[in-house]
């Protein structure tokens, strides 16, 4: 049997578990583009202790690189999977991927936020692209990959108007075979807009919060910030939804407050704070602030996290020198 040939960018904690179940299933040849983990998973591989596949040592994948432009040898590549941070402030993800992406390329995105298509179909404007909601709990440390949740991934089309929908579906079915085994739960996605605004509940509040105050989901409940703070939250989000032709279910907000039971779960923004890493600002706060201000739907709570998250990143792309800040603050006009 011959096998699909698949790229995968972003090995975090999503990315490698994505690039384990693509290789486990023995139906896809994955190339894994690594940065600060090269040397070290190209010596020894990576480590897993997974929920699903038990204890791994030494997983690599087909091929390994260190950017996307030697990659291009073992291409062309029928999927293009993105699972890096989705950071459009800092990273163009599209001129990242251009050079491997071909007409006959599906492009994945297991990727957080809303609007994440409209980069990608004003760059490719004649190439499928597929929406994946991925519910895992996975974190990469340096080559260790903690797995503590059950593959979970929804996967649908960002409908492309100029390929026909049947097309669409199946080069989205097809991706969907190449994934699934016995052990994880990889399921067809008829809505991408009510999945994607479902896990913004979550993502667009809990995630933010705890970011700022620097404290796990487990302690901002128990230090009052779930019910002060988040529930209004999560209901600006449902109103906001409900503005752009998505209606959720009240109960939403319980799921979500509930889903990391038992356990002190530290959100990625937090992680990515005390890593000193870019937050997924834009397309998990700002895209749905602008979705409100088009659609008139006020949001004091959401715009005040946005505002502070802004301040954060802000900082932080000034200590890395992405911006510079004058010597002398400037005098108002």
């Amino acid at each position: 049997m011959t096998k699909e040939s698949v790229l995968l960018v972003g090995s975090g904690g999503v990315g490698t578990m994505a690039a384990f179940a693509l290789e486990y299933s023995g139906k896809a040849a994955v190339t894994s583009v690594l940065r600060s983990d090269y040397a070290k998973v190209t010596d020894k591989g990576f480590t897993i202790d997974s929920c699903d596949y038990g204890h791994v040592e030494g997983f690599k994948t087909t091929h390994i690189v260190n950017s996307v432009e030697k990659a291009k040898q073992f291409g062309p590549f029928g999927y293009i999977v993105v699972t890096t941070k989705n950071i459009p402030d800092v990273t163009d993800i599209t001129e990242v991927i251009a050079p491997v992406v071909t007409s006959d390329s599906t492009i994945v995105l297991i990727q957080n936020g809303i609007g994440i298509e409209r980069m990608l179909f004003k760059k490719f404007p004649k190439n499928i692209v597929l929406s994946g909601v991925s519910l895992i709990q996975s974190i990469n440390r340096n080559g260790y990959v903690e797995h503590t949740t059950q593959d979970i991934l929804k996967l649908g089309y960002f409908y492309n108007s100029a390929l026909s929908k049947d097309l669409q579906e199946s080069s989205c079915r097809k991706f969907i075979d190449l994934y699934s085994n016995e052990k994880v739960d990889c399921e067809y996605d008829e809505d991408v807009k009510f999945s994607r605004w479902r896990k913004l509940v979550y993502n667009a509040c809990l995630n933010p919060i705890c970011a700022l105050t620097g404290v796990d989901v487990g302690r901002l409940e128990l230090f009052g910030g779930i019910d002060n703070i988040i529930r209004a939250s999560m209901r600006e989000i449902i109103k906001i939804a409900k503005s752009d032709g998505v209606t959720l279910p009240e109960d939403v907000i319980e799921f979500m407050i509930r889903c990391d039971d038992p356990i002190y779960f530290k959100p990625s923004m937090l992680v990515d704070v005390e890593k000193q890493n870019f937050m997924e600002i834009e397309v998990i706060c700002g895209n749905p602030l602008r979705i409100a201000k088009e659609n008139g739907v006020e949001v004091p709570n959401l715009s005040l996290t946005y505002a502070l998250l802004r301040v954060v990143q802000s900082k932080l792309k000034e200590e890395k020198g992405l911006i510079t800040v004058p010597k002398e603050r400037p005098a108002p006009k």
